[in-house]
């Protein structure tokens, strides 16, 4: 059978979720992002009993060091697996799948996000961590002066929405400039929409915008979605203003926004303005669309609105690969290489579906499969 339990961490990063174990479901609401999801498999039926001495014990929390296979074949030890929430629901799906093929195997789960899971990578302190967008040179260059060498691939892909409330009727799309001019860093101090017009028209936007009260809700800089919205929605017209001295160089988003960790903060915080504006991961916002509503981007070919159809095809501008990464030593572990092998097989694979992605083409995910079997190390796409 298979337990959960929540250990409380120092982390910085406030709050994470638990997502829903049972493949019925989809996500819950999240807890604290520095939480660690510990899910311990037990092989015993005595807990699901009610048993007096051990039911009411809280279960260790497993350590890394554990792995083995005994010489009957059983798979026994622990995991530890942190870095992207966004990431962080497929693994704890396949950690549910696998823990009922291998009772024995224990699992520690956080999501504090992309960044802190390759600061942790760099520590030594795992063996497995996710990211929402791929490493980042001084995250290599980190792990290069460690000696660590890691093995890339790709889970799956997800679409980033943008948001507001579900009863904002005024905001149907926006292109990438009415991004820039509502959230980046020129923006700084806007208090409502309307106060973004003229920017909005020397940018190139579709304004004019309304005249409610702008609040902003939207990941933090630990966030990898964080990255990824400013890489791919407002780099390229920031980094020009920044060149014309119009824009602060160092800063692509204004600094005075509601910042969470947590998906379900930036969730609550879009649902209770009605001209509330941010973004989230689609699957998060898929799964809020009572609360929220999923605006249409244009990213140069017309309004698109993100579905997952949308988003495999990249028809839906702001969409990005997950990854995943292995510490290079430590793969012939037998835990982690059975985890990573049935993340990979067909099995494994439906649950990045479950989980609210969209799965790789054929290509990337033999890439993915063929720099796993050949322990392909370093960056690989």
């Amino acid at each position: 059978m298979f337990n959960v339990h929540v250990v409380g961490s120092s982390s910085l990063h406030g709050a994470d979720m638990l997502r829903r174990m049972h493949l019925n479901q989809r996500f819950p609401r999240r807890i604290s992002l520095g939480f660690a999801v510990v899910l311990v498999a037990f092989g015993m039926v005595a807990a699901s009993c009610g048993s007096d001495s051990d039911s009411s014990a809280a279960p260790e929390t497993p350590s890394n060091d554990l792995a083995e296979e005994t010489s009957s074949g059983v798979l026994r030890g622990s995991l530890m697996i942190t870095g992207s929430s966004t990431v962080e629901p497929v693994t704890n799906l396949l950690a549910e799948s696998f823990s009922e093929i291998h009772p024995n195997v224990a699992f520690s789960i956080a999501g504090p996000g992309s960044g802190d899971g390759h600061k942790a990578a760099c520590a030594g302190e795992v063996p497995i961590w996710n990211s929402s967008r791929q490493i980042k040179d001084k995250e290599v260059e980190c792990l290069e002066e460690k000696g660590i060498e890691f093995i890339e691939f790709r889970v799956g892909i997800d679409g980033i929405s943008v948001i507001t409330s579900a009863e904002n009727d005024a905001i149907e799309c926006l292109n990438f400039a009415d991004l820039y001019s509502l959230v980046g860093t020129e923006s700084t101090g806007f208090g409502k929409w309307s106060d973004a017009n003229d920017l909005n028209a020397e940018v190139g936007g579709t304004g004019p915008f309304p005249d409610g009260q702008l609040e902003i809700f939207a990941p933090g800089e630990e966030s990898g979605t964080f990255d990824s919205f400013i890489e791919i929605a407002l780099e390229d017209l920031w980094e020009e203003r920044a060149e014309a001295g119009k824009a602060d160089a160092n800063f692509a988003v204004r600094p005075d926004y509601n910042a969470s960790a947590n998906d379900n903060v930036i969730i609550d915080g879009i649902a209770g303005n009605k001209y509330s504006l941010g973004w989230v991961g689609f699957a998060f916002a898929d799964e809020a669309r009572d609360q929220v509503r999923l605006v249409e981007v244009d990213g140069g070919e017309g309004c698109v609105e993100p579905t997952p159809a949308s988003i495999a095809s990249a028809e839906f501008p702001i969409a990005r690969f997950l990854y995943t990464y292995v510490d290079a030593a430590q793969a012939d572990d037998p835990a982690v290489s059975g985890f990573i092998d049935y993340m990979l097989s067909e099995e494994g694979q439906r649950y990045v579906v479950e989980a609210g992605y969209v799965n790789l083409s054929d290509e990337d995910l033999a890439q993915a499969r063929a720099n796993w079997a050949n322990k392909v190390t370093g960056r690989t796409f």
